[in-house]
């Protein structure tokens, strides 16, 4: 079953311009560039209660894991600690055995990472083909980031491009790729997996005068760039060569015919940060790829450099961002 966001343009046109600004300042809404929304429960604004919510409509436990990490990783990138949980699941019709399974899987999913299931709501709807697994999540925390952007500024890069998404294509193209690649190596590919859920590198990133975090996710890391970019309002210059990747997600798309910076992210983040390489060393210290991957500019542009090519990213279209070449100026 395909799956496919709303584009940028679609959402801001048709979602984020129709739902009323709130007047209660004791409340922060989502949007581009953030994933969760705030709840402040203090005057002072500092303790906070993060809320994010997904959905999986794919008849696959793999997927209710991912969905789960990404709501996870959300979280974690606000600066939040995640700690409960609650679903809504809709069948085409009363299989027991499914709903036991997609339930087992979810409780066991929260008992690993430290999360209650707190409530949920199961019934049988005709509008549905498939199960439809829709999940919030609820974190707490404080004001993390202080959003203080300004030219020149770095940008760097923790975990690897397209983790999760490299799993998820090996899974699903195991049968076709055994055909040029052996069986330890698509099993090296799929142990990516345990570097797609966020542990120590906000906590980090937050005693490195790092002043905004932005968790990758489905889109891969050009729709977070363009995501950090136009929430911010600002323009970007990232060096395409100084994205971290590894070989196994290279050749899984190569050999499915897929761009590996536009599949799912999940276990890499953005930050903005004054000083770059001390982010990147204290990131590398603990154990985490990282890499100084570009710097904030004085423009509205969202450039990426590939060698001496200069190319500008557009908005994501759905799970896709794009690219135009065009002359340096």
């Amino acid at each position: 079953m395909s799956r496919r966001k709303f584009s940028e343009v679609q959402i801001k046109r048709s979602v984020l311009k129709h739902i009323p600004k709130t007047e209660n300042p004791y409340i922060k809404k989502a949007g581009i560039g953030d994933d969760c929304a705030r709840l402040f429960l203090s005057e002072e604004k500092k303790e906070q209660l993060l809320v994010a919510d997904g959905v999986c409509l794919e008849n696959s436990l793999g997927n209710v894991k991912s969905d789960f990490i990404r709501l996870y990783n959300n979280l974690k990138a606000a600066g939040g600690l995640p700690y409960a949980l609650t679903d809504t699941l809709l069948l085409p019709e009363a299989d027991e055995r499914r709903v036991k399974n997609i339930i087992k899987e979810l409780t066991r999913l929260a008992g690993e990472y430290g999360i209650t299931v707190i409530g949920g709501h199961t019934e049988i709807s005709s509008a549905c083909n498939e199960p439809i697994l829709a999940l919030t999540m609820f974190g707490s925390g404080q004001t993390a980031w202080s959003k203080q952007w300004h030219a020149g500024m770095d940008i760097v890069m923790s975990g690897f491009t397209g983790t999760l998404g490299t799993v998820l294509l090996t899974k699903s193209n195991r049968k076709q790729l055994l055909t040029r690649y052996s069986e330890d190596y698509l099993m090296t590919a799929e142990q990516m997996e345990t570097l797609a859920a966020l542990r120590t590198e906000i906590e980090i990133a937050k005693e490195a005068d790092v002043c905004y975090a932005h968790d990758i996710s489905a889109g891969g890391v050009y729709a977070a760039l363009w995501e950090l970019a136009d929430g911010a309002d600002v323009g970007i210059e990232v060096s395409h060569d100084a994205i971290p990747i590894r070989q196994e997600t290279i050749e899984v798309c190569e050999f499915v015919g897929c761009n590996p910076y536009m599949i799912d992210g999940s276990g890499g983040v953005l930050y903005v940060t004054k000083d770059g390489e001390a982010l990147s060393r204290a990131l590398y210290a603990a154990g985490y790829e990282a890499a100084v991957i570009g710097h904030i500019t004085d423009n509205k542009d969202r450039v990426v450099l590939r060698q001496e090519e200069r190319s500008f990213l557009t908005p994501p279209d759905g799970e896709d961002v794009s690219m135009t070449r065009g002359k340096e100026v």
